[in-house]
């Protein structure tokens, strides 16, 4: 078996892994490919491993979405029961504290007239009322500041330490 190498060899490679083959290269390089047994084999060559790459990279992103969109699938196939199940709580809680209004909702008058009657041999004095509305107020001020900073800390942490 003969091996005959040609000078013009590596060029015509470089051209066809390139892209630039036949249009984009040397007219005499193709002209000399079209004479030339171990350019023109090296070009043909060079144009299927080419054609080969191509279709290997094309393959790889197909199966990188494919593997992809199985993921997000698989995710929302798991969270699917639990947000079921979250749907059934709320069903379940909005239905008892609906029960249990119903049920007390007859005993509201009548507790509210022993209430009356009740209070009336028990109010405090004018001073006495003064001062609890007066600690009232100020409760009132310091535990909306507490709830604030009880609320807003966190998301306040949150957005600082994330990373988006």
């Amino acid at each position: 078996m003969n091996i005959v190498e040609c000078p013009q060899e590596q060029a015509v490679v470089n051209a066809v892994l390139s892209g630039r083959w036949p249009h984009g290269c040397d007219e005499h390089l193709v002209a000399h490919a079209g004479q030339c047994a171990t350019c023109r084999e090296v070009a043909n060559v060079s144009l299927l491993l080419r054609e080969d790459v191509d279709h290997a990279r094309f393959a790889g992103q197909v199966w990188w979405r494919a593997a992809v969109r199985a993921r997000l699938e698989s995710t929302h196939a798991a969270a699917r029961p639990i947000t079921w199940m979250h749907g059934i709580t709320a069903a379940i809680v909005i239905g008892a504290m609906l029960a249990v209004v119903t049920a007390v909702w007859p005993m509201i008058p009548e507790l509210m007239a022993t209430i009356r009657t009740i209070g009336k041999d028990y109010l405090p004095s004018p001073e006495v009322a003064s001062a609890l509305a007066g600690g009232l107020r100020q409760s009132l001020l310091i535990g909306s500041i507490a709830a604030a900073l009880l609320i807003l800390t966190p998301l306040a942490l949150y957005f600082v330490l994330s990373d988006d």
